[in-house]
């Protein structure tokens, strides 16, 4: 890894190309925060020009790994691959980084431990500590956190056979993630309910686990290999898609191949669609939804459904197939809110100055905002409180599957 990643930083021919598209150069307009500028500290970091340093972690992990630069970058770097990379280069140098990231993991990739936090998150909402927390912090630090839960449903364990309704159309198998599974329930429900409506039959595997993002983007590569394993065991099944409700789940998944020399990696990848692609697309009538109460809602797209799945309108696709629903984009739908998986919460005050823009374009008019990430619906939905405004900002299936008669 340590070789490809000196080669990589080859690949960029330092045109500058990527700058204007960099979310965070676009704040800072340092060279050490464009695509550019972390590149050539990547080839420094590997020929042994820098050392692991509170600078060099500054630029590297300030990186929202949007991978804006990828999808406009003529010499096609494989940007996304190399900041993972390079922090893992980091985190091998400076194992002590690592220590929150192993905490988080530790929660987020076991089962039952995840299930036992989302039942002390669930009761902390309930009996008004999350409340009580806003009120004591505001708007900062423990506060802020707060902020970013939605109103959260009964965690339950999901797992299991759903039926189609009516005429069968095919078979899918449902991913469940882990931050999805602990503060987006609605989501989850929602999109089994859409799916069997529209006549699909829906698996939702035991055995699944975190599909990896967290492990593989701080660097820490053999326990994103432990979990990708467990993934493709779960998954074997004979299905038509593997769907994901969360994008950024989806990109990874959908990069297994790349990710995994199994050869079962690459099948895998293969049927890997966002939920509302694959709904946008897919042969159903509209005649299963109410057409009254006529609603505007905003979509906003989440970086991984634009520049890694390549498939930036499929909210919009799905949501124009709904009767009563007026459809328009969020302004700055073209750049990075700033959730970027774990960032918004490890990276706060940056976090923040990029969701401004998008808090200012959500219309007073709107019912909702519509978005296809977890991590994009927490960090809009948050800000949009901390603004003392109430417009729900949830998934696209959850807006569709509120109007099925």
């Amino acid at each position: 890894m340590s070789n490809r990643l000196l080669d990589d930083t080859d690949l960029c021919v330092k045109c500058g190309l990527c700058l204007p598209h960099c979310p965070t150069y676009g704040v800072t307009a340092e060279e050490g925060d464009s695509p550019r500028g972390r590149i050539s500290l990547m080839r420094g970091l590997m020929d042994g020009t820098l050392q692991v340093s509170e600078s060099l972690e500054e630029h590297l992990d300030g990186c929202l790994s949007c991978r804006a630069c990828e999808s406009v970058c003529p010499a096609e770097v494989p940007y996304g691959r190399m900041i993972d990379a390079a922090r893992g280069e980091m985190a091998t140098r400076k194992p002590e980084r690592t220590r929150m990231d192993k905490a988080m993991a530790s929660v987020l990739t076991n089962m039952g431990r995840l299930q036992i936090a989302s039942w002390f998150v669930w009761l902390g909402q309930r009996l008004g500590l999350v409340q009580l927390t806003r009120w004591l912090f505001g708007n900062k630090g423990l506060g802020r956190l707060a902020s970013l839960l939605p109103p959260l449903q009964r965690p339950r364990g999901w797992v299991g056979h759903y039926p189609a309704v009516g005429e069968r159309r095919g078979r899918v198998a449902l991913f469940l993630g882990c931050v999805s599974r602990m503060v987006d329930g609605r989501t989850l429900g929602d999109a089994i309910k859409l799916l069997t409506h529209l006549g699909y039959e829906v698996d939702v595997p035991r055995g699944q686990t975190c599909c990896g993002a967290l492990a593989s983007h701080n660097g820490l590569m053999d326990r994103a290999q432990t979990l990708i394993n467990r993934n493709l065991e779960a998954f074997a099944g004979d299905y038509d898609a593997i769907l994901g409700t969360a994008s950024g789940c989806t990109c990874t998944l959908a990069e297994y191949d790349h990710l995994s020399d199994s050869p079962a990696a690459t099948q895998f990848a293969g049927k890997v669609q966002n939920v509302d692609s694959f709904l946008s697309r897919a042969e159903w009538s509209e005649a299963a939804f109410r057409d009254d109460a006529p609603e505007d809602v905003q979509v906003h797209t989440p970086c991984t459904l634009r520049n890694v799945l390549q498939d930036s309108d499929a909210a919009i696709r799905l949501l124009q197939r709904v009767p009563g629903i007026t459809v328009s984009a969020l302004a700055e739908n073209n750049r990075c809110c700033g959730a970027a998986g774990s960032y918004f919460v490890t990276q706060p005050e940056m976090a923040d100055t990029l969701v401004s823009k998008k808090v200012a374009g959500v219309s007073e008019s709107s019912h909702c905002v519509a978005t296809s990430n977890v991590g994009c619906a927490m960090h809009i939905g948050g800000a949009l409180r901390r603004d003392g405004r109430d417009q729900p900002v949830i998934n696209a299936v959850s807006v569709a599957a509120s109007r099925l008669k």
